[in-house]
């Protein structure tokens, strides 16, 4: 991979289960689940032209360049949005596959051919644009989550015009947009084909919708697939969301650890590696209440396959009294023996 230029505020983000990574700038436009989600949702065809609409920094179509040798045209009509996508596109060394486009998504068979698309991805704007809206201050936020630029009819009436025959749109969306999007797709002669509702966490309403619909297919044979759950109750990634992030072999990436001080009291923190910390603490560079209790000795410790699940889980642990604490360790203790 060639070294990129980073801007101001950017970073470098990598989905581990890929060698792809990705330019982010949290105050212009970062991917989140939804973008990763969405990449692994369709059956992407392994040959052949995709389009990535309302691309953003590109993650979506860079997402999918690792599952296919097709071509993949990215759309995106911010020029800080798609500048970050195209440095990302060289960064992975994906100039002969991976294409951004700096343009409205309705100009889009300037650049494609009129039913000659075998699959559009669409991580689209969520929210209607009224004097209602809670909208970001920012505009690359506005434009990327409010309907201002383009709107869902907008989204199926170009995926109607770009779609080869039996050529497939794909869309992460909102659960409470439901029906809308339904009729849209059907005025379009886009027939819904999979369907799936994505929740935050057990027993929680879901956040997102994933539909898959096909160009003049038949309206008859929706799938409604089982429901995928994003976090368990502690944090951490279900298996089959870490899977998409890390890999079927992943290792843990993080990890709540409790420590016992020479004094008898505890000490709660995280990290990525559990024996350089503990040796870390015991050569009085730790932390400073460690320094003045050494030694220490590991008590406990959780693995988690994101850094976030294991700050929250060392957050909630320090919360908790002393005699609570050491009940939990027990119980968890107990549990796996």
């Amino acid at each position: 991979m060639t070294k990129p230029i980073l801007k101001n505020k950017e970073r470098i983000d990598q989905l581990f289960s890929t060698d792809v990574k990705i330019i982010q700038n949290k105050d212009v436009f970062s991917y989140s689940v939804d973008s990763v989600l969405l990449s692994r949702f369709p059956k992407i065809p392994s040959k052949g032209l995709v389009v990535d609409l309302c691309s953003g920094n590109g993650a979506v179509g860079l997402f999918a360049a690792t599952q296919t040798k097709a071509k993949i045209v990215e759309i995106e009509l911010q020029e800080r949005l798609a500048d970050m996508g195209r440095r990302s596109i060289e960064l992975n060394q994906l100039e002969n596959q991976v294409t951004m486009v700096e343009d409205n998504l309705s100009n889009l068979l300037d650049h494609v051919p009129r039913s000659g698309v075998d699959l559009i991805l669409c991580n689209p704007p969520y929210f209607k644009a009224s004097v209602h809206s809670k909208k970001n201050l920012s505009p690359h936020y506005l434009l990327a989550r409010h309907e201002v630029a383009t709107n869902l009819e907008d989204i199926c009436a170009v995926s109607q015009q770009a779609l080869k025959s039996n050529g497939r749109l794909a869309l992460v969306h909102r659960p409470e947009r439901f029906m809308e999007i339904i009729d849209t797709l059907k005025k379009y002669k886009l027939a819904p084909k999979r369907l799936q509702f994505v929740y935050p966490k057990q027993n929680k309403e879901a956040n997102m919708l994933l539909v898959e619909a096909i160009k003049d297919g038949s309206l008859e044979g929706l799938k409604i697939l089982p429901p995928l759950i994003v976090h368990k109750d502690n944090g951490e990634y279900t298996d089959q969301v870490a899977a998409m992030y890390f890999g079927t072999d992943a290792q843990p990436q993080a990890y709540m650890y409790v420590l016992e001080c020479a004094d008898g009291s505890l000490y709660t923190g995280y990290t990525t590696n559990l024996k350089k910390r503990l040796k870390t603490h015991n050569a009085g560079k730790g932390a400073k209440y460690t320094k003045s209790r050494l030694p220490v000795k590991l008590l406990y410790w959780e693995a988690f396959n994101h850094k976030n699940a294991a700050m929250k889980a060392e957050k909630r642990f320090k919360q908790k009294k002393r005699a609570e604490k050491l009940a939990y360790i027990k119980s968890q203790t107990d549990e796996s023996q």
